[in-house]
């Protein structure tokens, strides 16, 4: 069983993630909106900083604790 924290990190990450791969999506749809776009294009960056800063911390959750419980 994984650890609240450990958790919370992997769930978090995942939720990124999958708002990532739809982020091509979003871009086109507001093509019609250069503030659209813009928010979009921010949103991105935003969430591809955090999805770093979460893995990273992951790792050295795992890489401290040697499993996954």
């Amino acid at each position: 069983m994984l650890k609240n924290d450990v958790y919370d990190l992997m769930e978090t990450a995942a939720v990124l993630s999958k708002g990532l791969h739809r982020s091509t999506t979003v871009q086109k749809d507001a093509k019609g909106c250069t503030q659209c776009q813009q928010l979009w294009s921010y949103m991105r960056q935003a969430d591809e900083e955090q999805l770093k800063r979460i893995l990273a911390h992951l790792k050295q959750h795992f890489d401290r604790e040697g499993s996954l419980s």
